[in-house]
C-alpha cells in the first residue's frame, strides 16, 4: 500500500490528531473498532449523552460522518470491523486486526499510530497491535501521534510551545507520565511540534465538524474552539525505533473506563491506580456501582 498509513481507534481519532498530515492527501486511514452493534445492543453512556437513542444508528451516522471528514482529507479508508469498547461484553481478540495491520505497513511510506494519550483501552490496543504489526513488518521507525483532545486535558505542554507554564498544573510532567505509566521511556521518543497555519486551522475546524454527533460532548463545538483558539495551534506527534517498545505491554482486562472521565478506576479499591489518574479514582468513591461496559468515543 503507497503512501502513509495512518491507524486510527476509532472514527475520528486519526481526522482530530493526524489532520495536518492527512490533508496532504494521500494517505489511509485504517480504523480497528468500527463494527456496528446489534439493534438491541443497550444504547451506550457515551451515546445517551450526545443525545443518540439508539447506538446502532449512531454507530451508522458515525461512519457516514467519517466518510464526509475522509473526503475532505482526501485520505483512503479501511475499516478493520472489531467491536469498540461500548460495543462488547468481552476482551477482544485482535489477531486477525493485527495480520491486517501488518499486511497494510509492508509498503507504506509512514506509519503513524496513536500514543495513547489518556490511556483509553482502545487506543492503547490499537498502539499495542500496530506496533507489532509494524515489528512484524520490517519497520524500523513509527510515528506516534498524540491523541485529540486527550492531549488537550492540561494543555499544550510548554516546554515544546515555548508558552509560559499555567500556575500550579505541569502539562509536561502529565505528558511524560503517560508514556511511563505504559512502560514506554519518554527518551527514546523524538517530538515534533506541528504549528497549523490559518489554511490548516480551517480545515482541521472542518474536519471535526464532520463528526457533528461527537463535537459538542468533547468540548471541539464552534463556540468552544471560538472561545479557545489555541486548540487549534498544533499537532504533535513522536518518532520512536518500533524495538523501543516491550511486546509484553498491553492492556490489563481489569481496566475499565469511568463515565465522565479519561482515567481508569480500578475493579477492587484496593488495587494499585497510576498517580496522574487519582482524580479518576475519587470519582469511583462517588459512584460506586458503575456500569460494568463503560468507555468513551
Amino acid at each position: 500500500m503507497p503512501g502513509s498509513v495512518v491507524v486510527s481507534p476509532h472514527l475520528d481519532d486519526a481526522a482530530f490528531s493526524a489532520s495536518a498530515k492527512l490533508g496532504l492527501g494521500g494517505a489511509t486511514v485504517v480504523t480497528v473498532f468500527t463494527a456496528v452493534p446489534d439493534a438491541d445492543w443497550p444504547t451506550s453512556w457515551w451515546d445517551l449523552l450526545t443525545g443518540a437513542t439508539n447506538s446502532r444508528d449512531r454507530q451508522l451516522e458515525r461512519q457516514a460522518e467519517d466518510a464526509i471528514a475522509m473526503r475532505l482529507l482526501k485520505a483512503h479508508t479501511i475499516y478493520l470491523g472489531e467491536y469498540e469498547l461500548l460495543y462488547r461484553s468481552e476482551w477482544p481478540d485482535l489477531s486477525a486486526a493485527t495480520e491486517q495491520l501488518t499486511e497494510c505497513f509492508r509498503s507504506a511510506d509512514e506509519v503513524w499510530l496513536p500514543a495513547a494519550i489518556g490511556g483509553h483501552p482502545d487506543h492503547r490496543m490499537t498502539r499495542d497491535i500496530g506496533l507489532r504489526a509494524a515489528a512484524r513488518s520490517g519497520r524500523q521507525e513509527i510515528l506516534l501521534y498524540a491523541d485529540y483532545p486527550y492531549i488537550l486535558t492540561y494543555g499544550w505542554p510548554p516546554s515544546l510551545t515555548g508558552r509560559a507554564p499555567r500556575t500550579y498544573v505541569d502539562a509536561d510532567f502529565w505528558l511524560t507520565n503517560q508514556f511511563r505509566e505504559v512502560g514506554i521511556d519518554p527518551d527514546v521518543l523524538n517530538p515534533e511540534l506541528i504549528i497549523l497555519d490559518a489554511e490548516q486551522r480551517a480545515l482541521k475546524q472542518e474536519v471535526i465538524g464532520a463528526y457533528r454527533s461527537q463535537a459538542q460532548a468533547l468540548s471541539l463545538g464552534p463556540a468552544d474552539l471560538a472561545s479557545d483558539p489555541t486548540k487549534l495551534d498544533y499537532e504533535l506527534r513522536w518518532r520512536m525505533a518500533v524495538t523501543s517498545y516491550p511486546e509484553s505491554i498491553n492492556v490489563s482486562p481489569s481496566e475499565r473506563i469511568h463515565p465522565g472521565s479519561y482515567g481508569f478506576y480500578p475493579r477492587e479499591p484496593q488495587d494499585s491506580i497510576p498517580s496522574c489518574l487519582a482524580r479518576s479514582y475519587q470519582s469511583l468513591m462517588v459512584s460506586p456501582n458503575p456500569p460494568t461496559t463503560n468507555g468513551q468515543h
